[in-house]
């Protein structure tokens, strides 16, 4: 009975942890304001988070909100949070279905609803078409392109991969000389700190990642159609490679599967298949999917898992009472299943008194 106390006190405590965080996050938001609930703002938007509500963050704002058939005034209240919060909750990945007959449908071909050979390809062409990755996927990118607004799930073929090693990247030339003159910097044809820094600042300014690397949705944003290279500066690590890619796909899919399971305290610990998860089961199940663990491990020794530090996409944090995780900066936390049924959230959480840790590599 003491036992069932103390745990009841754990979840009373973690509760209260993570209502303040929302309640600040989602506060009114107006351009101009430059705070930490603009962060969590652009981070749930997939913009650079620099916690200030400039031009960009307005645009890409009202894009959000027409998308979702919300008053687009650029101000972000209660319905938008809302919205936000919806979409946050997941990630979903599918390859057949009515998403599928839809896509097909906006391609001009047959609309069976599998997502085969010809519907990749039909793919491909259509964003080869439109300056996008020609990776067969239909992402957020795509969907604008196609002109269907809203949220929708991302489509791609049974066991696809995208093709990212297969984008021709370049660190100096003709198309580096492109780029500097629209950026309006002296054109030299050589990919140096100076062209990343100009390139970041463009990229903040019209609501992009600022990553310094010129891909599809930057060579839009620049006015330029049409298939171009991926343009870095040497060395530079702007993308997800290949296998990367492959884990933080798989554990996101993981993350997805129990992320409406119920908290269960020990749940995922005797085995990585269970029926309830508490806070380190679901981060080590997560883990695991990403072939990066091979057996359960508690918060504890979860402090000691993998390399000190953030990592680039997947970071864990943890303590003696409870352990959680972002991945590509969202948040995999069972406590966030008090705010709304999901593991997921697009809210912080204080990391104080946290141990932080990432799997190498990742």
């Amino acid at each position: 009975m003491r036992s069932l106390s103390r745990h009841l006190l754990v979840v009373a405590i973690l509760a209260a942890l993570a209502f303040p965080a929302a309640a600040t996050a989602r506060r009114t938001l107006h351009p101009g304001d430059h705070n930490p609930a603009v962060r969590v703002l652009q981070r749930a938007l997939g913009l650079h988070a620099d916690g200030l509500f400039g031009p960009g963050t307005k645009r890409a704002v009202k894009r959000f909100q027409r998308g979702h058939h919300l008053h687009a005034d650029g101000i972000v209240g209660a319905a938008t949070w809302h919205a936000l919060m919806r979409r946050g909750s997941s990630a979903r990945v599918a390859s057949r279905g009515g998403a599928v007959r839809l896509l097909q449908r906006r391609l001009g071909i047959g609309a069976d609803g599998i997502f085969g050979p010809g519907t990749r390809r039909a793919l491909k062409r259509f964003q080869r078409a439109h300056g996008l990755t020609p990776d067969g996927v239909a992402g957020p990118a795509t969907w604008r392109a196609l002109g269907i607004r809203g949220h929708h799930a991302i489509l791609k073929a049974k066991g696809a991969r995208h093709a990212v090693l297969r984008h021709r990247h370049a660190s100096k030339g003709s198309a580096v000389r492109l780029l500097q003159r629209r950026l309006g910097i002296g054109a030299d044809g050589i990919f140096g700190p100076g062209t990343r820094r100009a390139l970041k600042r463009f990229q903040r300014a019209h609501g992009l990642t600022a990553d310094g690397v010129a891909g599809p949705a930057t060579w839009s944003a620049l006015g330029l159609r049409g298939h171009h290279p991926l343009l870095r500066g040497r060395g530079g690590a702007g993308v997800v490679r290949g296998g990367a890619f492959g884990r933080i796909a798989g554990g996101i899919a993981a993350a997805n599967r129990i992320a409406r399971y119920p908290y269960r305290y020990g749940g995922g610990h005797r085995s990585f298949h269970d029926s309830g998860y508490d806070c380190s089961g679901s981060v080590s199940y997560v883990l695991h999917a990403m072939g990066v663990l091979s057996s359960p491990l508690d918060s504890s020794q979860l402090m000691s898992y993998g390399a000190p530090g953030p990592g680039r996409w997947v970071t864990i944090y943890a303590n003696p009472g409870h352990a959680y995780m972002t991945i590509r900066g969202r948040r995999f936390d069972t406590s966030a299943q008090w705010q709304g049924g999901s593991r997921w959230s697009i809210f912080d959480r204080s990391s104080a008194g946290y141990t932080v840790r990432h799997p190498p590599g990742l």
